[in-house]
């Protein structure tokens, strides 16, 4: 007989062991392809130490990252499985149970245990976690939450039960450390602790310079050993801090960090959303999807209102409910550092970067649990359960549900477009899939004609269409392309060849030859030899028909 403290923590792995189970079956899909799939470095046991020195993402798809923990369990999941992508969706599906109890465990230091339970059963069914396990590579995201999630339960129960010793600090910190190790994001953990210290510890006794708090000073001081450690050897690795080439929207429209932030409050709706009643979901959130002001605007003021009013309402909370509060805190902090508010991110939204933010949300709501649980009419607590097995159930089913779209490349493009007709991404990424995948030119040709209408400025995409333009000997549409994208931003190397060889193949052998010329400005070596060649050509085309005529004269 299963005891009844064990039923609850069950009961929630359960619950996350139904809504992933169905991926097990799953292809490696979107991005699973380029940093699992067709990457080597995560191929051999041999290469386990020299992803400690590599970035997350190739370096030719933009060396994006430094989270070598995550790429090591890629490597001995790969190698387990010979590569089947069965054995890593196994990975995924038991890091979801596991996190999913840690998030209970974490609640259970902060509530009772019926406000705990509710607390891990929601945030195992919540439909914004999809898109995490069932994507391979949310690994990242599910380690990320697994052990912040275990190291804030840890410093909670410890500071209970008075001052923090040697031990707990070094629990704390070596999860810090292996969550930093996971992804970028878990950096927001020392002001967790903050939040928790002002919400639900608020111990007066322990303050940072009292004489009586070294062990507060030494935490502190781990915190930012730690910290200074990983930016340094981060810093080797990879050149830019925040981690992210930024999303091209952001590079190409010029757009200032006012632009962004405000750009930014017309998404927040659209993400409190998402965190609270996700219906509807995409595996993208782009342009015209996503809707870019220019200057200030109306349609910035709800997500303004929902910043402040969040912020208000932690403050005021803080001790009328400090678990409710405390959890407003997480929602703020955790999403932060992806919010494109700090620095420009590489995407606008995404529901994977939803996933850590949701714990404070489901604290929130087992908090708001346990208050109705308490009240002394029956009607409210009769209410709150029926809400929550409500919520649970159609979670579990949605959850359930949105598996499939993750289940190969072919089912998550045509659902993307599905999903977000009007973002120009998805249709590139669609017509990219099934031009390449299925050799289906006029299929593909619509979809990147759907994709320029509703966003021409992204000069990544346009030049990858134009490749694939030439690469299917359609010069007319890639040279226009082409054109477009270097008046969008002339420094630009790529493409540069095909241009010119485009330019040639139409007879337009001078405007080939200045083509060629400018392209020189700025193209490495091995580039340049190519554009010679086509220098050469045109030199000789011009000089035979000028040749010929002066001859007919």
């Amino acid at each position: 007989m299963i005891r009844r403290d064990r039923l609850a923590p069950l009961t929630v792995a359960l619950l996350a062991l139904a809504t992933t189970i169905t991926s097990i079956g799953h292809d490696y899909t979107f991005d699973d392809v380029y940093v699992i799939r067709n990457n080597d470095r995560v191929h051999a046991l041999g290469n386990i130490l020299k992803l400690f020195g590599q970035t997350y993402w190739p370096p030719q798809l933009g060396g994006d990252g430094y989270r070598p923990l995550v790429m090591t369990l890629f490597t001995l999941q790969h190698v387990a499985g010979g590569g089947a992508p069965w054995v890593l969706h196994l990975g995924n599906i038991l890091l979801a149970v596991a996190t999913a109890v840690a998030v209970y465990w974490c609640a259970r230091a902060l509530l009772p245990p019926a406000g705990a339970w509710v607390a891990g059963a929601l945030f195992a069914v919540h439909p914004v976690h999809v898109e995490v396990t069932g994507n391979l590579v949310g690994q990242s995201e599910l380690l990320v939450a697994l052990f912040l999630a275990i190291a804030v339960g840890h410093y909670v129960r410890a500071r209970r039960r008075g001052l923090l010793g040697m031990g707990d600090a070094g629990i704390v910190l070596g999860l810090f450390a292996l969550a930093l190790l996971s992804k970028e994001h878990a950096i927001v953990l020392p002001a967790l602790l903050v939040a928790a210290e002002a919400t639900v510890i608020r111990d007066r006794h322990w303050k940072i310079f009292a004489p009586e708090s070294r062990d507060a000073r030494l935490l502190a001081l781990g915190f930012g050993l730690v910290t200074a450690v990983y930016l340094y050897v981060r810093s080797t690795i990879q050149a830019d801090l925040a981690g992210f080439v930024p999303f091209p929207v952001f590079t190409f429209l010029r757009m200032t960090a006012f632009d962004r932030i405000a750009m930014m409050m017309t998404e927040i709706p659209r993400i409190a959303q998402l965190l609270v009643f996700p219906t509807r979901l995409s595996g993208d959130y782009s342009p015209g999807e996503v809707i870019i002001p220019q200057g200030l605007q109306w349609v910035e003021l709800p997500g303004v209102v929902i910043c402040v009013g969040v912020l208000a309402l932690a403050i005021v909370l803080r001790k009328r409910a400090p678990v409710a509060s405390f959890g407003l805190w997480w929602v703020m902090l955790s999403y932060l550092p992806v919010s494109n508010l700090l620095v420009a991110a590489g995407f606008i939204t995404a529901e994977r970067t939803l996933f850590f933010p949701s714990v404070g949300v489901v604290l929130i709501a087992g908090a708001a649990f346990e208050w109705l649980r308490t009240r002394p009419v029956v009607a409210p607590r009769r209410a709150a359960v029926a809400t929550v097995a409500i919520l649970v159930a159609l979670g579990l089913g949605r959850s359930i549900d949105r598996q499939r779209v993750w289940k190969n490349n072919d089912v998550f493009f045509d659902q993307l477009v599905r999903d977000v007709p009007k973002s120009y991404r998805a249709h590139f990424l669609r017509g990219r899939q099934v031009g390449g995948a299925h050799a289906q030119l006029r299929e593909t040709e619509l979809e990147y004609k759907r994709a320029i209408r509703l966003f021409p400025y992204d000069v990544s995409m346009t030049l990858v269409i134009a490749s694939d333009y030439h690469r299917a000997g359609m010069c007319a549409p890639a040279v226009a392309l082409l054109r477009w994208s270097y008046s969008v931003q002339a420094d630009i190397t790529d493409g540069r060849f095909q241009y010119v060889d485009c330019l040639a193949k139409m007879g337009e052998w001078r405007e080939s030859r200045d083509a060629a010329l400018d392209g020189l400005r700025y193209v490495g070596v091995s580039q340049s030899r190519g554009l010679r060649r086509q220098v050469a050509s045109a030199d000789s085309a011009l000089g035979r028909r000028q040749w010929r005529r002066v001859a007919t004269q």
